[in-house]
């Protein structure tokens, strides 16, 4: 089992070859994909969130695009892959009993031969994974704990604000009260993130349909507070000249409002079609090579 890093969505391999996709608020798989022909044995997800590698008892490593739930290629063995880990900058690395491959630029497109091949010394590898932001795969055997030294595994370029290596105690707590005040709710969790904070655009038809139903409901109101004025009986200082005033231009303002709008509107795409026009033959008058000046 192994979270994907870019939309947080745990994935799961499991005896019958299939690899699920869960999230916290579906009870049911969100991806249920058939990797392999047997049991899937090790699995793992790049940074960027965007490649799959599975390892099955049928002794392939199997490298899928997350996107279009597609295989990219497979690699054969000899034997089973037990572990599996990709580095920050997208070295695989592959365990096979003691023997340890690490492959490069093997995601997306398919390598010809491992980049490094370790035989571990202590006994079967169990567990490996790459340490962040430096250049050391920790393997895990049967006999102890070892490190190795892979040039180009670790991200060289860091950003302070996501993680940064080199904090103080003070900062590592500070940065966790805000990493908890800015953390989403686990039902916002889905395969497409970008999803969150998108508005739905509201078709045109809906929009004039929206705009015509105010403009008449307005116009209605107008007329109500119009009548309503007439019917009122005249009270000492409630018709003043300046009042009666006022209400004449306040209604003088309300049903021109439109028209001013319209004319506001046909008045800027007459400038712009002024401007476009002087622009094509400005363009005209000078060689083509030079029309990327004037853009």
């Amino acid at each position: 089992m192994r979270q994907n890093p870019f939309n947080a969505v745990m994935c799961c391999g499991h005896a019958n070859g299939s690899v699920t996709m869960w999230t916290p608020n579906i009870t049911t798989p969100v991806v249920k994909m058939l990797c392999h022909r047997g049991a899937v044995k090790a699995l793992a997800v790049d940074p960027t969130g965007h490649h799959l590698v599975t390892a099955g008892v049928d002794r392939q490593v199997k490298v899928w695009d997350i996107r279009t739930f597609k295989p990219l290629h497979a690699y054969f063995a000899n034997s089973p892959a037990t572990s599996l880990d990709i580095s920050q900058r997208g070295i695989l690395a592959v365990s096979q009993g003691r023997r340890l491959q690490l492959w490069r630029d093997c995601l997306s497109s398919k390598a010809t031969s491992p980049y490094l091949t370790h035989m571990c010394e202590l006994g079967g590898v169990r567990n490996l994974r790459f340490c962040p932001y430096e250049d050391v795969l920790g393997v895990g055997t049967a006999g102890g704990v070892s490190s190795l030294l892979v040039p180009g595994a670790g991200e060289p370029n860091f950003d302070s604000f996501v993680a940064n290596p080199y904090q103080a105690r003070k900062e590592r707590q500070e940065q966790e009260v805000v990493q908890l005040l800015d953390k989403l709710q686990p039902d916002t969790i889905m395969l497409d993130p970008e999803q969150i904070g998108k508005v739905l655009k509201e078709p045109v038809e809906v929009a004039q349909q929206r705009r015509d139903a105010e403009a008449a409901a307005n116009a209605a109101r107008s007329a109500a507070q119009r009548a309503k004025a007439d019917e009122k009986s005249k009270m000492k200082g409630r018709n003043k000249p300046t009042r009666r005033q006022k209400k004449k231009q306040m209604n003088i303002i309300e049903d021109k409002k439109p028209i001013i709008q319209a004319k506001i509107q046909e008045e800027e795409r007459a400038r712009k079609e002024i401007a476009q026009e002087a622009k094509r033959q400005r363009l005209e008058t000078v060689p083509r090579a030079l029309h990327r000046l004037y853009q």
